[in-house]
């Protein structure tokens, strides 16, 4: 006879718990979030690991449809970013793939083939979304943390299964608990601070570091025994990590005048050689005649905190990095390019100066893509931008605003000969030969060129006259330069 009995009239076994709890406990163990990165261009692969590094997720690089296929076949994962257009076995056929065997995989395409069809052909084969190349990377990242949390509940749903099994054990610890206080099995006074991960400290005169008194569990932080503090084998201050001693004797003097003193986080050199973060408040104990009679100060242990806000703030500055810059060629990008140009124009109209900016789209570059693939057309970008950097001056500002577009802005002109030597060295150097692989490749430069205030005072404006001056030097076949006119 079939039992029909559902998991909530189960039994499990002890062991069968523990496993089914590590497995689907959010708390108990967060799971790990495999990631799999599929596209033909090498330096989008790469990007994106970077990117996702940073979150600390894990990521498998696949080079094409057929090897994804070959890391599914023998690997788990969570989640694909798949790129469309590719050779040997393009995106649609992985997605087919991915529908018949490994359904329980998630996928976002990243793409730069952004058609209705290929969008709505996408979501009908189950993907999760469908971002356009190059893509916003804060949007990305927001799109895989919510399926990393639609995960998340459902593996709750189940946790909540096991609920009931669990749950005569936690009320037999509670009682167990309550009968120990009810009983006075605990010395609380003594053994609170001691268990604490705070430490307690008590100086007759901060300033030299002696101490009156230290509770026991000063070992758990530093390392020492309070034996040790009391017959003066270790001194507060010399354990504080050298680069912040300054920092902490300039707040001490502090505390004379202030009733709670929080100092700022420092480290110390624990006795085994470990560095470590402290939060530390400091207090003054005044006898009746209100004079000082000890200070008292409370320590804890910050470092897994310390770190992860180190962490977090190293994060939060590469992705601004990211946000502000071009993938393949690290230079500014459109966002950053537009505030430092409305920077630029406030500065000229305050010291009535002149500034340029040079519109340059280079010629000859969409056969070399086409013919040869992306790689020989990134390594196009990559050289020309190296070019730039070499020949403009420092002060000015390059930016790669999206293909093989470029901007420089020239802030401080003092005349417009100098920016017009400015363009005939930029079109001698991108016309130089550029090797890659085998190949002999020639691109020329289109720039258009407009000045302020001559032709504007907003970034739009200027932006739109040396759009217009770029194609008009187009129309003359290229490799040359051409000022606005109207």
């Amino acid at each position: 006879m079939t039992d029909n009995k559902g998991i909530d009239d189960a039994v499990l076994t002890a062991d069968e718990i523990d496993m089914l709890a590590d497995i689907t406990n959010p708390i108990s163990k967060e799971k790990q979030f495999f990631i799999l990165i599929v596209d033909d261009d090498p330096i989008m692969r790469e990007s994106l690991r970077e990117l996702l590094a940073i979150y600390d997720m894990n990521c498998t690089l696949a080079e094409d449809g057929q090897q994804a296929l070959e890391y599914l076949n023998s690997d788990y994962f969570d989640l694909i970013l798949l790129d469309l257009e590719m050779p040997k076995i393009n995106g649609f056929q992985v997605m087919k793939e991915i529908q018949i065997h490994y359904s329980e995989t998630d996928v976002i395409i990243l793409s730069g083939e952004d058609s209705f069809e290929n969008a709505r052909k996408a979501w009908h084969m189950g993907a999760q979304d469908f971002l356009k190349k190059p893509y916003n990377p804060s949007e990305l990242i927001e799109l895989i943390h919510n399926i990393k949390e639609k995960r998340r509940l459902n593996s709750e749903k189940i946790a909540k299964m096991l609920d009931k099994s669990t749950r005569s054990d936690v009320d037999k610890t509670l009682m167990e608990l309550e009968d120990i206080i009810h009983n006075e099995k605990l010395t609380f006074a003594h053994e609170i601070i001691n268990s604490s991960p705070s430490v307690a400290f008590l100086w007759k005169s901060i300033s030299d570091g002696h101490v009156q008194f230290v509770s026991e569990n000063v070992i758990n932080v530093l390392g020492y025994t309070a034996e040790e503090f009391y017959i003066g084998k270790v001194i507060y201050k010399d354990i504080i990590h050298p680069e912040d001693v300054e920092q902490f004797i300039e707040e001490i003097e502090k505390v004379n005048t202030s009733t709670n003193f929080k100092h700022k986080p420092y480290r110390v050199i624990t006795k085994c050689g470990v560095v470590k973060w402290i939060e530390h408040s400091s207090s003054m104990l005044r006898d009746k005649q209100g004079n000082i009679e000890y200070y008292q100060g409370i320590i804890i242990d910050i470092t897994e905190r310390e770190l992860s806000r180190q962490k977090m703030f190293q994060k939060q500055t590469i992705l601004e990095h990211i946000a502000h810059h071009d993938v393949l060629t690290k230079l500014p990008n459109r966002l950053l390019l537009m505030d430092r140009l409305q920077q630029a124009i406030k500065n000229a109209q305050r010291t009535k100066k002149h500034l340029a900016l040079l519109y340059i789209d280079l010629d000859k570059f969409k056969p070399i893509n086409d013919s040869l693939g992306h790689a020989a057309g990134d390594e196009v970008l990559i050289t020309v931008a190296k070019r730039l950097r070499k020949n403009v001056r420092t002060v000015d500002t390059i930016a790669r605003i999206g293909g093989d577009e470029f901007i420089i802005l020239m802030e401080s002109i003092s005349n417009v000969q100098d920016v017009k030597a400015m363009a005939e060295k930029l079109n001698y150097s991108l016309r130089q030969s550029i090797h890659w692989n085998a190949h002999e490749l020639f691109v020329t430069s289109s720039i258009g060129i407009s000045l302020a205030p001559d032709d504007g005072n907003t970034p739009e404006e200027l932006m739109k006259k040396a759009d217009i001056a770029m194609y008009q030097s187009k129309e003359k076949d290229g490799n040359t330069f051409q000022f606005y006119y109207a």
